[in-house]
């Protein structure tokens, strides 16, 4: 099938497609490629659909949600690129939260705090969209969205609607089977508690410690049992360390930023150099936690 084909099909369901569209314009690290296909689906309907036919036409999908996280290929993606980021709506109770997976997270947490709860104000700063955290189990020391889940609702692979409980969900640390089967968030209930995190000192703490402001995909790296990943690779002598355009933030060594014009390749090299330096000095190898995507 072609992507023409797939494109007249999704049109046709009132989901418009825009071809070669440059993927750094839609993630935080302003790096990547065209996609082949792009859309923004407009309504759970229309997502759902759209994830449908490219499904039932074997036509290769990346849902993608605000961007963070991720690191596309300089040449782009082969397929069609879902973003869910207009997917919004927030249903708010004295329990808790029912909200689609395009709704940022602070949206998530303004709207639990206009119901007096604080309990998630851990997400304070952290970017990205609820189905996106979802699927990361994305979070602070002690407290992840696996939490404060009452259910996520998916469209799995045989493209029905499901609703998982959290035990279904395989949460890890930054992981879940969410993320590991590829399945696409269509909202989360999300339960208050009498956790209480201030937002305020979060995000303070975040801008001493963390380079917001510059363009980075988050944490580039998951921390090791026991231990902290940023602190290996500035114990190594990487912090400031570029390769090309790319550099090891000077701020927090965890963190991979783009200076501006970096390529894929050249986050990649550097995500390598890390990797092996900190394996030779310490004999710890770091997983990654942003998503390195396939072309």
């Amino acid at each position: 099938m072609t992507l023409a084909a797939v494109a007249r099909s999704l049109r046709a369901a009132g989901v418009d497609v825009r071809y070669d569209e440059p993927l750094s314009d839609h993630t935080t690290f302003r790096v990547g490629g065209p996609a082949d296909g792009y859309c923004e689906p407009q309504s759970i309907p229309e997502l759902v659909e759209a994830v449908r036919l490219c499904r039932a036409q074997a036509f290769p999908l990346f849902v993608l949600g605000a961007g963070s996280n991720i690191l596309f290929p300089d040449d782009g993606h082969r397929g069609v690129v879902i973003c869910t980021k207009s997917i919004r709506g927030v249903a708010a109770s004295s329990t808790g939260l029912d909200v689609a997976a395009g709704e940022p997270l602070s949206s998530a947490l303004a709207a639990a705090e206009e119901w007096g709860s604080r309990s998630l104000g851990f997400l304070a700063g952290i970017p990205g969209t609820v189905g996106g955290a979802v699927a990361t189990n994305a979070g602070i020391p002690g407290r992840a969205m696996s939490d404060v889940i009452e259910s996520v609702s998916i469209i799995d692979p045989a493209n029905q609607s499901a609703e998982l409980a959290p035990r279904e969900c395989g949460f890890g640390y930054r992981t879940s089977r969410i993320r590991d089967r590829r399945l696409v968030v269509v909202s989360a209930k999300l339960r208050f508690d009498h956790e209480i995190y201030d937002p305020a000192v979060l995000l303070a703490r975040r801008r001493t410690t963390q380079p917001i402001g510059q363009a980075s995909a988050g944490c580039v790296f998951r921390n090791p049992p026991g231990g902290s990943a940023g602190a290996l690779i500035d114990q190594a002598g990487l912090k400031g360390f570029t390769v090309g355009r790319a550099q090891v933030s000077e701020k927090h060594a965890n963190f991979i930023v783009n200076l501006g014009g970096a390529t894929s390749a050249e986050i990649c090299k550097l995500i390598d150099i890390v990797r092996q330096k900190v394996y030779k000095t310490y004999q710890v190898s770091l997983d990654l936690e942003v998503e390195v995507v396939a072309g």
